[in-house]
């Protein structure tokens, strides 16, 4: 399993893992390989709540072709999704074929089809991380997605796609009333 991400206080990686590391000690079988940037006080406040996972977690740093990390990988790990983006990383996984495990909520419930592209699970400031063990059990037994029912959600997010809702946007503003905004 692995996170491919620049590892900034923003994704907040180090209060995921306070809730994930309990889970994935019992978990012996599962390595995290790292890849992705950071400043030294996210790496140092991601591996002190890693520590009890010793021996099974590796930092690459940044990589420049991410495609080879993705194709090393059995899943990918998101962080948590408050302030998140949609998550390009998350995209570029599903086109490798990588299976997704995020939280679910916005924007994950939109990028990550569930059971069909990876799983989402209950965010574990909720329930301990009890979902996350369930989506690990899933991840052993692997995907076995209809390949057009991945296609058509991945879609969604091509270039086309995005012409489209900017269009769709721009039709709709056009027609907005002006708005007078002199004092």
């Amino acid at each position: 399993m692995g996170i491919v991400s620049r590892l900034t206080p923003i994704k907040q990686f180090p209060l995921l893992f306070s809730y994930l590391v309990p889970i994935l000690e019992q978990e012996s079988d599962i390595h995290l390989e790292i890849f992705g940037s950071g400043g030294y006080a996210s790496v140092r406040d991601l591996r002190r709540t890693l520590r009890p996972l010793t021996g099974r977690y590796r930092f690459w740093g940044q990589q420049q072709d991410v495609r080879a990390v993705y194709g090393q990988l059995d899943a990918l790990l998101t962080g948590l999704p408050e302030k998140e983006a949609l998550g390009l990383n998350v995209i570029e996984a599903q086109v490798c074929g990588l299976p997704v495990l995020a939280v679910d909520a916005p924007p994950f419930d939109e990028t990550v089809a569930d059971g069909l592209t990876g799983w989402r699970y209950t965010d574990p400031r909720k329930d301990g991380g009890r979902d996350f063990q369930r989506v690990l059990c899933l991840l052993r037994e692997g995907l076995d997605s209809d390949p057009e029912l991945v296609k058509q959600h991945l879609s969604s997010f091509s270039f086309q796609a995005f012409v489209y809702r900017v269009d769709c946007l721009m039709g709709a503003v056009s027609v907005l009333p002006e708005v007078n905004h002199a004092s």
